[in-house]
C-alpha cells in the first residue's frame, strides 16, 4: 500500500478557462450547490403541516436561531446576524464532515475545503466584512467610523487604531484556527488509515466528527460575538 502524500497546499485537478481548480475548491463548490438544493427543495413549497424533510430543516434553523438569541440577547441583532451565522455554520460543518469519507489520502481529489487555508481565509474575510457592514448599518456610518477614527480625543484615536489592527488579527485567527484543526485531523486520519484500515480508524473518525462540529460552532459563535461587540456604540 502506497504511503499517502501529506500536502499543506491544495492539489490542482484541472484548469477551467485558465483558472486552476483545486480539490478543495471543487468540493467547496459541490457542497455549496448541494446545500442550496437541499434547502431550496425543503422550503420551496412549504406546507402548513410539514413533512419529515421540511420538519428536519426547520428544526435545524430554529435550533440555530435559539442559539444565536442566547448570545446576542437581542432579537433585532439576532435577525441581523442569523443568516450569516447559520450559513457559515452549516457550510463549515458540511465541509468538515467531508474528511471522514472513505478514500481520504487515497484519492487525490478528495480533500476537505476546511483543510485549505485559502478556503478558511476567504470565509473569514467574507464573514468579518459582513460583520462590519451590518454594524455600520446598525450604528450609522458616522458613529461606526468614530469607533476607529476619533480626531477629537488622542487617546480614543489611539484606541481606535488598536481596534482596527485587532480586526485584522481576528480575521487571521479565525482562518488559521479552523485550518490548523482540520488539517491536523485530516493528516491524523490519513496516517491511522494507512497503518490499519479497518478497526483502528473508527475512534478517530468519531473524534473528527465531534471536532468538526465544535470548530463550526466556534467559528460561527465568534462571528456573532464580533458582531455584538462591533455594533455597540463607542464612548465619546
Amino acid at each position: 500500500m502506497e504511503i499517502p502524500t501529506i500536502s499543506i497546499s491544495a492539489e490542482k485537478i484541472f484548469e477551467l478557462f485558465g483558472f486552476p481548480i483545486t480539490n478543495s475548491f471543487l468540493f467547496a463548490v459541490i457542497i455549496s450547490i448541494c446545500l442550496f438544493l437541499l434547502f431550496f427543495f425543503a422550503f420551496n413549497k412549504k406546507k402548513i403541516i410539514p413533512d419529515s424533510f421540511q420538519n428536519f430543516f426547520e428544526w435545524i434553523l430554529e435550533s440555530l436561531l435559539g442559539y444565536v438569541d442566547s448570545i446576542t440577547n437581542d432579537r433585532k441583532k439576532t435577525l441581523n446576524i442569523f443568516p450569516l451565522a447559520a450559513i457559515v455554520f452549516i457550510l463549515i460543518l458540511s465541509a468538515n464532515l467531508l474528511e471522514v469519507l472513505p478514500g481520504l489520502g487515497v484519492f487525490h481529489f478528495l480533500r476537505s475545503p476546511s483543510s485549505d487555508l485559502n478556503f478558511t481565509l476567504a470565509l473569514a474575510i467574507f464573514s468579518m466584512v459582513s460583520v462590519h457592514i451590518l454594524s455600520a448599518k446598525d450604528l450609522g456610518f458616522r458613529n461606526y467610523f468614530k469607533k476607529y477614527i476619533n480626531l477629537k480625543n488622542p487617546i480614543l484615536f489611539f484606541v481606535g487604531t488598536l481596534e482596527g489592527l485587532g480586526e485584522l488579527t481576528r480575521t487571521f485567527s479565525l482562518a488559521i484556527r479552523l485550518f490548523g484543526n482540520l488539517l491536523a485531523g485530516e493528516v491524523l486520519l490519513m496516517i491511522v488509515s494507512f497503518m490499519l484500515a479497518y478497526l483502528l480508524p473508527l475512534p478517530f473518525l468519531g473524534l473528527e466528527i465531534f471536532v468538526g462540529f465544535i470548530q463550526a460552532l466556534i467559528f460561527s459563535s465568534l462571528i456573532i460575538i464580533f458582531y455584538v461587540v462591533t455594533s455597540q456604540k463607542s464612548e465619546e
